[in-house]
């Protein structure tokens, strides 16, 4: 019978332990969610649009133009050199 008793309150002491562990890992660290209120918060590259000129947008679509056609030639030579290799 004390062996049961034992093995009851191990269960019960891990049980607490567990849950306790996982209710203080959940619970938010003070000094990291303060703000630091002499820190000025400095915009993000992704939260700041980028203003294009015209220019650069034609050349950007001219070089993924360039960048298409040569896929396609590369694709178009592979499949030629594959049926003159089975010539």
């Amino acid at each position: 019978m004390p062996l049961t008793c034992l093995k009851q309150r191990a269960c019960f002491g891990a049980l607490t332990l567990l849950l306790s562990s996982a209710a203080w890992a959940q619970a938010p660290d003070q000094q990291t969610t303060m703000p630091d209120r002499s820190k000025l918060r400095q915009p993000t590259p992704s939260s700041v649009q980028q203003v294009e000129s015209p220019a650069d947008a034609e050349s950007k679509r001219q070089s993924e133009t360039e960048r298409k056609m040569r896929e396609a030639d590369r694709k178009l030579n592979r499949a030629m050199r594959s049926i003159c290799n089975g010539c």
